[in-house]
């Protein structure tokens, strides 16, 4: 699960905010408005990493539900043997052209 990043950005969300919101309260512009641009994509990699997450715990209880509901006896049905590659030179079929 993607938690990492999700930290990441809540951390750098966190900063961005609080940075903004010394600047404006304390009259320094320059911070502010460099603050306030960085505020969207920041905004926007947090929504991405949060989607991230939901979607691994979606994904993560959507398989616990389907190992639940498995009976016990049934096995995961496994794949058909596997067959030879085809071996040209054993064929001695021949195309007319």
């Amino acid at each position: 699960m993607p938690l990492g990043p999700l930290g990441v950005t809540a951390v750098l969300a966190a900063l961005d905010w609080g940075a903004w919101d010394w600047a404006t309260n304390n009259n320094q512009t320059t911070v502010g408005l460099i603050a306030g641009l960085l505020m969207a994509p920041i905004a926007v990699a947090f929504a991405w990493s949060l989607a991230r997450v939901l979607v691994a715990l979606a994904r993560r209880g959507i398989a616990r539900l389907t190992a639940e509901s498995r009976p016990q006896g049934s096995a995961v049905p496994t794949a058909r043997p596997a067959q030879r590659p085809f071996d040209i030179e054993a064929q001695s079929d021949r195309l007319a052209a």
